[in-house]
């Protein structure tokens, strides 16, 4: 069927504003008149100089303007009683400077002054208000609740303009300028590491390196080859009361952060856990680079603080940290090679990264279930053979992925798994978990310019300080045995399983079925101690079919024992030990334990109070 094309002009674009009327248009164009102003000479001066000192002397006036005419130079002065900005005061002044000879000659309008009766917005905020802001400011108040605290308090709040302008001044006063340079980090790490403070909470420069490009002459430092030339600075900030922390602690976490300032310089943090798995930061450093010359910088700025304090020196058995080579490399250079703990979860974040990438969808979730038991091998000699058994398993089937795990998880940063040190946490979450609080708490999330951060970390020291010292904080050599633990341990205890026991020198060993198995033999017992597995999936679930308990002897010392079950490696106790403890009359349960029914979990929060007697209930 055959079809006509019609062509129709569109008509030209006509926006409103060309309709409206040319005098509507006219009208608002039309400039606002000119306020005639009346000039009466009144006084003239011999020079300039008597001018100027006669309106300063009379007061009010501020320079508004000039003119240059045929006459002279005019300088016209407004009524300062009003803002520069916005309506003006009808009277004024000026001074003609005759272009014919020195003299001066004041003019002044006639009209008199009004600024009595022009309105204008205060834009100061009142003494007693600046007060209560400094208040909530102190308070680590962010802008927004510190207005609805002021309206809160029926105080009327200034805009969020003047809060800004006001809290920025505040800032200075405290933290002084934005801009520092090298030379004025060496001075205050000079004046801040003079004397050690009496008290024990007070913060100082324990040890500071500054390095000027001039000096090194373009050289690199020893160990860093990929470090850039140029100046460096570092300096490690902490009290007395950390310093002695550190120096009965066996096990560091290190770490660095970012930002946190301006300038992108990363913040090390360093500290350590205790049996009942709290993080105890020793002090904060700020460096120029998170290289192995700075980790080394600060594991000795370590060794120099407790020097100094004549404390022992700090010897860990341990190093938890990511996968940084700069970290452990530092660690090194000052203690000497020591156990190193791969952080779990970086670890397993990046592992399903590369699995996402290179294995097939089908395959995925089956390989990180089998990572995931890989990690809960109980010893050094379990891991090894478990190893061989999953990459026998995954080779055939993903043959890039198994080249890449065993070059980096199982060839290089191996200590991923939870048997590898005794007592020790298997993630750097606790110190990662006080990188965000000072990034919640210390910063309010903002990136401070260098020359504030570092007043700022010592208030982040003198903090960590203090909790010790109110009893808000303390350092455990013992794990806690939690109310959720005993409510497990005693139904644990009830169930009466059968229990094997074997005597060592100078402790007991049991071994405890897993899971629902009420009893176990000889036979299964063999097969977990002599790792009578022959494949992966196997060591799934042979390896943790038993677990081995071990108590001391003196039974008084119970909290002392050890299990390989995964609870007891994350938590450092499970219900193993105490449900053997409590069929040992080593312990009793506390009575709120027993209030749970059998087989149900104990509900989060406080346990109800008792019901008063004599009550229908």
């Amino acid at each position: 069927m055959a079809t006509t094309t019609e062509t129709i002009e569109v008509p030209s674009y006509v926006s409103d504003e060309e309709n409206i009327d040319d005098s509507v248009y006219a009208e608002h164009k039309k400039r606002a008149a000119k306020k005639s102003r009346i000039w009466i000479k009144e006084k003239t001066f011999n020079n300039a100089g008597e001018a100027e000192h006669a309106i300063t002397e009379e007061g009010g006036w501020s320079e508004f303007y000039t003119n240059t005419t045929d006459e002279g130079k005019k300088t016209i002065f407004r009524c300062n009683k009003v803002k520069l900005r916005g309506k003006q005061c009808d009277a004024g002044i000026y001074l003609l400077f005759n272009s014919a000879n020195e003299e001066v000659i004041l003019f002044r309008d006639k009209s008199d002054h009004t600024h009595d009766l022009i309105q204008q917005n205060s834009t100061k905020i009142p003494n007693d208000i600046k007060m209560v802001i400094k208040e909530f400011y102190d308070l680590k108040l962010k802008p927004k609740a510190i207005i609805e605290a002021l309206y809160e308090r029926g105080i009327t709040a200034p805009s969020i303009r003047q809060l800004n302008n006001f809290l920025r001044t505040l800032k200075t006063e405290r933290f002084g300028s934005t801009k520092i340079s090298l030379g004025e980090i060496e001075d205050w790490c000079i004046q801040s590491s003079k004397t050690i403070p009496d008290s024990d909470d007070t913060g100082f420069v324990v040890s500071y390196e500054i390095i000027y490009d001039d000096d090194n002459n373009n050289s690199v430092e020893d160990g860093d080859h990929d470090d850039d030339n140029g100046n460096k600075f570092r300096f490690f900030v902490s009290t007395k009361r950390l310093l002695r922390i550190a120096s009965m602690s066996k096990k560091i976490h290190a770490d660095a952060t970012y930002k946190l300032n301006w300038q992108g310089f990363p913040v090390l943090v360093v500290g350590t856990t205790d049996l009942d798995r709290h993080f105890h930061s020793f002090g904060v450093a700020v460096c120029s680079n998170e290289k192995t010359q700075d980790f080394t910088f600060i594991f000795q700025a370590l060794q120099d603080g407790v020097k100094k304090l004549d404390l022992p020196e700090i010897d860990p058995d341990v190093l938890i940290a990511d996968g940084s080579d700069a970290i452990r490399n530092g660690f090194e250079a000052v203690f000497g090679e020591k156990y190193t703990v791969m952080c779990w979860a970086h670890m397993r974040r990046k592992v399903v990264k590369k699995i996402e990438a290179m294995v097939e969808e089908i395959d995925r979730d089956d390989l990180i279930e089998d990572v995931e038991a890989l990690q809960l091998a109980q010893g050094e000699r379990i891991f090894t053979k478990a190893s061989i058994l999953f990459i026998k398993k995954w080779k055939k089937k993903q043959p890039t992925f198994v080249e890449y795990f065993e070059n980096e998880w199982l060839a290089s940063h191996n200590g991923w798994y939870e048997g590898v040190q005794h007592l020790t946490p298997s993630t750097n979450n606790a110190l990662e978990a006080t990188n965000r609080v000072i990034k919640d708490e210390n910063t309010f999330r903002e990136r401070l310019p260098l020359s504030r951060f570092k007043v700022l970390t010592f208030e982040i020291v003198e903090k960590w300080s203090k909790l010790y010292e109110r009893n808000l904080k303390q350092f455990y050599d013992k794990p806690t045995v939690t109310l959720d633990i005993w409510t497990k341990s005693y139904q644990w205890a009830k169930l009466n399983k059968s229990i094997l026991s074997n005597k060592l020198d100078d402790a007991m060993e049991y071994y405890v079925p897993a899971g629902e198995e009420v009893s176990i033999s000889i036979n299964a017992i063999d097969i977990v101690k002599k790792m009578k597995w022959y494949s992966f999936d196997q060591y799934k679930t042979k390896a943790f079919s038993i677990w081995r308990v071990v108590l001391p002897m003196d039974g008084t010392k119970w909290l002392d024992s050890q299990c390989n079950c995964p609870a007891f490696f994350k938590k450092f106790m499970c219900k193993h030990i105490v449900g053997l403890a409590i069929r040992l009359n080593y312990c009793k349960p506390p009575p709120a334990a027993k209030s749970v029914k059998f087989g149900e979990k104990r509900r989060r929060g406080r346990p109800s109070k008792a019901k008063k007697a004599l009550l229908i209930q």
